[in-house]
């Protein structure tokens, strides 16, 4: 919890468990978590209450189909799904329309989602085939991603396997769906009941076929590559006006059109006794340019010494239909080095360190109208952001014995427009195999060099103790308290239970 002022909360019941059976393999799990807590102002005022519920529902049944004898080669068949329950019963303006100081379109306070639900086929026909059918996620070189339709996936014994999907994404504000992993820049939902003249810019939420494909090595422990393509579309309506004029009918978007379209791939060798290597990039076809390059090494200098480096390219893209593809945006480039060492089987270190630069393209540009002049550079229409930089680095170690944990982790932040470095100390212990005592102990500065009334020092402290009901059972108890001069003093106490039953 994050807040401005003195808060409490209170976060309790997360419950699990799992249940199995001989014939088909099944398994129940639901976990729950509630949180109550107010965020008030300086002056006492409740800015925002905060009732929430979240509880997620998730079955599992598997080996439906039985190997039979050894020319089936495993085949499997078995079915997943998981629903979730995330409610906020706080501060009811927020989904009042009548509501014009705090309402908030698009948000509901009791949404269902289901998060995936699928059947899945494998090692079928002799181990060439494979299939999922229902709401699923794909993870590949282009991000995580989900949809609702039937993924084919052959493989072959020749160490490659072809992947091809199609349906429709998953988009918020569709019945039982979450706009989580559509692409960033428009704001969409359900406007059912909406006055069609009030917040046009948030946009109705419409179908969106999808398709995608993909080729990768199998059957390699050393190697594996993948290359993905995937294309979605726009369907529905997409007002271009974030303001109604009252003069002019708005335009709009229509039909179908491209929402996404890119093409990814990566490359990961593993050799399990000197090290790893990864690397990667996608491709924009809509912005016609690269929006993400990345690449690793890990070497294992020794069996108690991990050293790695990173380097990260980044270029933010955004739907089709999203005025921010209009803009220019700060293209980031990351390079950082990291390594932990093992010292003893007690204690273990790790530290990093990295550094960041934003630039913005600027370069000349050709006047359409007349193509016979040379090209110009005009510093008020193409400026540049000045290529900010920030580096910093992290650190920490860890200490264990017997039932004692010792730990603390410290970092800094430096760049151009402020600074921020602190630490952390943390202590658990394990009484009697029941109780378990915890703290930690926090501290921490930052400067902030575009609002200068606003650095401050924080310190705080946490103390907590638990129960263990069982092997995999815990009830915990924490108090929080924090403090700084821009906030005050904040309080916070938190109850959790974990609770997993296996018969």
């Amino acid at each position: 919890m994050r807040s401005r002022s003195p808060a409490l909360a209170l976060a309790s019941a997360a419950f699990t468990s799992s249940l199995s059976a001989s014939a088909a393999d099944y398994d129940v799990t639901s976990d729950t978590a509630a949180q109550f807590y107010d965020v008030r102002s300086p002056t006492g005022e409740v800015v925002y209450a905060r009732r929430r519920v979240t509880t997620t529902l998730g079955v599992g049944a598997y080996n439906l189909v039985r190997q039979v004898d050894k020319r089936r080669l495993g085949a499997d068949l078995s079915f997943v799904a998981r629903v979730r329950y995330d409610a906020d019963y706080g501060n009811g303006g927020f989904t009042d329309p009548g509501d014009y100081g705090q309402f908030v379109p698009g948000l509901s306070r009791g949404p269902v989602d289901i998060m995936y639900a699928y059947l899945e086929g494998r090692r079928l026909l002799r181990g060439w085939l494979g299939f999922r059918a229902g709401r699923q996620y794909v993870v590949d070189p282009l991000g995580w991603w989900s949809f609702d339709g039937a993924l084919v996936k052959v493989t072959s014994p020749y160490h490659v396997a072809f992947e091809g999907y199609g349906g429709f994404e998953v988009r918020g504000g569709l019945p039982l769906s979450t706009g989580r992993f559509e692409r960033d820049g428009i704001w969409r939902g359900d406007r059912s009941g909406y006055d069609p003249t009030l917040y046009p810019s948030f946009q109705p939420t419409s179908i969106a076929p999808a398709m995608g494909t993909s080729v990768e090595t199998a059957g390699w422990s050393w190697l594996n590559a993948k290359l993905s393509y995937r294309r979605v579309y726009n369907t529905g309506s997409s007002n271009l006006s974030q303001f109604q004029s009252g003069l002019l009918t708005p335009a709009i978007y229509d039909g179908m059109r491209i929402s996404q379209e890119r093409i990814g791939g990566s490359v990961n060798f593993n050799l399990s006794n000197w090290g790893g290597v990864k690397s990667g990039m996608v491709y924009d076809f809509y912005g016609s340019n690269v929006t993400q390059v990345f690449a690793s090494a890990d070497v294992y200098a020794t069996k108690r010494v991990t050293l790695s480096a990173d380097y990260d390219y980044y270029q933010p893209s955004f739907d089709a239909d999203s005025i921010w593809n209009f803009f220019g945006a700060e293209p980031m480039n990351y390079l950082a080095l990291r390594g932990s060492v093992e010292a003893t089987e007690k204690l273990s270190v790790s530290a990093s360190g990295y550094g960041r630069v934003f630039s913005i393209q600027t370069q000349p540009t050709r006047s359409n109208s007349s193509p016979g002049l040379t090209d110009f550079y005009n510093p008020s229409v193409y400026p540049t952001n000045g290529t900010p930089f920030d580096a910093g680095g992290t650190a920490s170690l860890r200490y264990r014995a017997g039932t004692l944990t010792l730990g603390a982790k410290g970092a800094g932040n430096f760049g151009d427009s402020g600074q921020r470095v602190g630490g952390d100390v943390y202590a658990e212990k394990l009484i009697s195999q029941r109780y378990v005592l915890s703290g930690r102990g926090s501290l921490w500065a930052w400067d902030d060099k575009l609002r200068t009334n606003r650095d401050s020092v924080s310190g705080g402290y946490m103390a907590g103790i638990g129960y263990l009901l069982g092997e995999r059972s815990k009830a915990n108890l924490e108090f929080d308290h924090y403090m700084n001069s821009l906030v005050g003093h904040r309080f916070r106490l938190v109850f959790s239970l974990n609770v997993a039953v296996t018969p």
